[in-house]
């Protein structure tokens, strides 16, 4: 069963969309996160992602990617 979502960048306030995938293909979705955490690792500034379940036009966040903190679950205390 595809699980379609979303890779988003926040690099001013704003989150956009950087690609979509699958999260239920655990390897591409692997690939694809840890892209991004040695993108967010050496990008200056700073920047932040985060993935994002897309249902039905709403983008539900799943997990949430910071230098400080790495991947998280989405709304996780730090």
């Amino acid at each position: 069963m595809k699980k379609p979502a979303k890779l988003q960048v926040n690099t001013a306030g704003a989150w956009k969309d950087v690609c979509s995938f699958d999260v239920a293909d655990a390897t591409g979705t692997a690939i694809i996160m840890n892209a991004a955490h040695d993108i967010g690792y050496y990008a200056n500034p700073a920047v932040g992602f985060r993935v994002v379940s897309v249902r039905d036009g709403y983008a539900t966040p799943l997990m949430s990617w910071a230098k400080d903190n790495g991947w998280t679950e989405w709304g996780a205390s730090t």
